[in-house]
């Protein structure tokens, strides 16, 4: 069903349309002759074969996957970096991708992670312009700014957390794009900094706060017992004084965690318990509870709760009872509720669960029990009211997607963003079935009004409809180039609103972007997430090829106008679909891609993947991670596409030399008229806490290219 149609573009005298569309013909024709070429600098090719659970592959450039020799590795992604920019700074239309881009990214105020304590609101704010967001508090005096992170250049905010009786706040900062950072405390009144700071932290991971002095915070290992990313302990420092270790590696029985698992912490509003998760890179964690006032003593009481085969994906405490979000029995999930007592807990049972819906997400209140249920990208929010059934529906303010549950210090009030696809977040408060607007309201890009939102299905190989979103700035103009983004990956949805304005700005300057909701996402629960995911991954990508045809069949565009993007899980999925069509796909844009998936082992955070994508140790494993390999479909596809692949040098999640092998890959075919483009940057990860002028730079390259290589018109046939 389409989504409601935005007010018309202003009209103009037809003659100034037909000339409009000359010049806008003759641009994008006149850029599409502009000679774009791979770079001239190429990596050394070391032969070298191997053969694994039966299967021989060729790794000609396993050498990168060496520490020892990083420098090399990084002196060609630099030299074809700098090759591939001064050739698309010289096309016309880049300068006017940067406005776009500038101007998307840069107007209105955007608010995120509102959080309430001690009457006090919290909130990351970006304004007009700036490089990255900074911390505001809002109080009686009104909002001030507590922590600007552009007094130390390159520095960012990944989280933070205020004291339950708001006088302090933990944040968490990292520099360089980097998800690697330490925290420091800051007094709410002030803003001068208290105790020490501590890292290395996972920029992911919130300090969890157990009293207005005594928090938690989840670190990394230094490195000395092993990899860091694997020896993570949660440790509790009162206000930044030597820490002590609760839970995580090196600890005993139900406060052990095993690699790769992380430990977590949630500390529940005013709460009697403390939840641990054993947590990592996939839909199900471990749960523990201890009695907060024995973790606040330093001596926790942890109790093994659930195990991974209880299918657990979200935990919430109301008194003294935990309640859980399980697809154990129900695929599309169901509400359990345990007992908690110090003599020895109960068995769950089961609460309540919604036929039709994905449930995602819980959280309590004094009220009862919120949950988010979801089809196919729409979410609905309904209150168990007392953590019982029968569900009451929470009437939302305006259709938009639910990022994220949270509570107020004291319990009384649920927090929650609305965002929609032309709209930022809009924070909301709840109390029982009430929903009233906060004062962070975020401020859209003008011109994302006028874009067009419609939701299609595709039908896959085997028949299955899978959801699709398409936004492009009219209904029906004809056949446009497309951009087609998925994910696919640990049950996270595609097609669930986002505002995202710089892909937004591909659509509004004229193309169509579309969004395909591929099994191994969540759009319809823990079945559709099983069926695209590790082995079954082949069915995403014929869930993918079947968007894009559903594109062509429908005139919104032509074999060879598409374009193919995914992002870090997605290089699982959009390169490999998109080789098996070249008819249909003209260009890849792998983004900090998974692209060598059966050489995860040697990535830093790459064990953490098995659980989702396949164990390398295991020949059903290693063929599964072969079959989503983006470097194996490359070496075997017919006939390549044009590339444009883009590196993080300071990538924590995903190693650089996955998206520098595939380039490599690329340009050792050496195919006549096709054209490989990287894009490393030093001062990116793998972009979360990016700088503004960093992610303008890399979409306008991105688009520039595209716009080089998607034929303007009818593509040749």
């Amino acid at each position: 069903m389409p989504l409601p149609a935005p007010p018309p573009l202003p009209s103009r005298p037809a003659s100034c349309r037909a000339l409009l569309a000359a010049l806008m013909l003759a641009a994008a024709s006149a850029a599409a002759q502009v000679p774009l070429a791979s770079p001239t600098a190429r990596p050394a090719a070391e032969p070298f074969e191997e053969t694994r659970h039966g299967l021989r592959l060729s790794d000609p450039y396993r050498w990168m996957e060496d520490p020892a020799r990083e420098a090399e590795l990084v002196a060609w992604l630099t030299a074809a970096t700098r090759d591939g920019q001064a050739r698309l700074a010289a096309l016309p239309q880049r300068a006017a991708w940067v406005d776009t881009l500038r101007a998307a990214l840069g107007s209105g105020t955007r608010y995120a992670d509102v959080q309430e304590a001690g009457g006090r609101r919290f909130a990351r704010r970006t304004d007009p312009g700036a490089q990255t967001a900074v911390l505001v508090v809002r109080d009686a005096a009104g909002e001030r700014v507590l922590f600007d992170p552009a007094q130390d250049p390159g520095l960012a905010i990944h989280a933070y957390a205020p004291a339950p009786d708001g006088r302090h706040v933990a944040v968490l900062a990292a520099r360089g794009g980097s998800e690697i950072g330490e925290v420091r405390f800051l007094d709410t009144a002030s803003g001068a900094e208290r105790g020490q700071r501590f890292g290395p932290m996972w920029g992911e991971f919130r300090p969890q706060w157990l009293d207005g002095r005594r928090v938690v915070l989840t670190r990394m290992g230094d490195g000395r017992a092993g990899d860091p990313m694997e020896t993570m302990q949660a440790q509790l420092t009162t206000l930044g004084a030597d820490p002590v270790p609760v839970f995580g590696q090196g600890q005993l029985g139900a406060a052990a965690t095993t690699a790769p698992e992380f430990p977590v912490l949630l500390q529940q509003p005013a709460g009697r318990w403390t939840l641990g998760l054993a947590a990592g890179a996939r839909a199900d964690a471990r749960v523990m509870v201890t009695p907060t006032a024995a973790l606040q003593a330093g001596r926790p009481r942890w109790r093994a709760l659930a195990g991974y085969e209880d299918q657990v994906t979200g935990a919430t405490v109301l008194g003294d009872t935990l309640y859980l979000l399980s697809t154990r029995t129900r695929p599309e999930g169901e509400v359990l509720a345990v007992r908690l007592d110090p003599r020895g807990h109960g068995r769950p049972r089961p609460v309540w669960h919604a036929p039709g819906l994905a449930l995602t997400t819980l959280a309590a209140t004094r009220d009862g029990v919120y949950v988010v249920g979801m089809r196919d990208g729409v979410h609905r929010l309904l209150l168990l009211p007392g953590g019982r059934a029968p569900a009451r529906a929470v009437a939302l303010p305006e259709e938009g997607a639910i990022e994220a549950l949270g509570s107020s210090a004291d319990g009384r009030r649920l927090l929650f963003p609305l965002a929609g696809w032309t709209r930022p977040r809009r924070f909301h408060a709840a109390e029982g079935t009430r929903v009233t607007p906060t004062a962070f309201v975020s401020t859209a890009w003008a011109a994302a009004a006028t874009l067009d939102i419609r939701r299609d299905e595709a039908v896959s190989a085997d028949g299955s409809r899978v959801p699709m979103v398409v936004i492009r700035r009219d209904a029906a103009p004809g056949p446009q180039a497309v951009l087609l983004e998925a994910y696919g990956s640990y049950g996270e949805p595609s097609t669930v609103p986002g505002y995202l304005p710089s892909l937004l700005a591909w659509a509004v300057r004229g193309h169509t972007l579309a969004l395909c909701g591929t099994r191994g996402g969540n759009e319809r629960g823990r079945a559709w997430h099983e069926a695209g995911r590790a082995a079954a991954k082949p069915n995403a990508h014929a869930d993918y090829l079947a968007c894009a045809q559903r594109l062509v069949d429908t005139g919104r565009t032509e074999p060879g106008r598409l374009a193919a993007t995914g992002t870090s899980a997605g290089g699982l999925l959009s390169p490999v679909a998109a080789l098996q069509r070249p008819d249909l796909f003209s260009v890849i844009v792998p983004r900090v891609a998974i692209a060598n998936a059966t050489r995860l082992e040697a990535m830093r955070n790459g064990p953490n993947q098995f659980a989702e994508m396949g164990d390398p140790r295991t020949e059903a494993g290693f063929r599964a991670l072969a079959a989503q390999d983006a470097v194996l479909a490359l070496q075997a596809a017919p006939r390549l596409p044009d590339l444009f692949v883009t590196v993080g040098l300071n990538d924590q999640r995903v190693a650089p030399w996955m998206g520098a092998k595939f380039a490599a890959t690329a340009l050792a075919r050496d195919q006549p008229g096709q054209v490989t483009m990287l894009r490393a940057d030093a001062e990116a990860g793998h972009g979360i806490g990016s700088m503004a002028d960093g992610l303008v730079q890399e979409f306008a390259d991105t688009y520039t290219f595209l716009e080089a290589r998607l034929p303007p018109g009818p593509a040749a046939r």
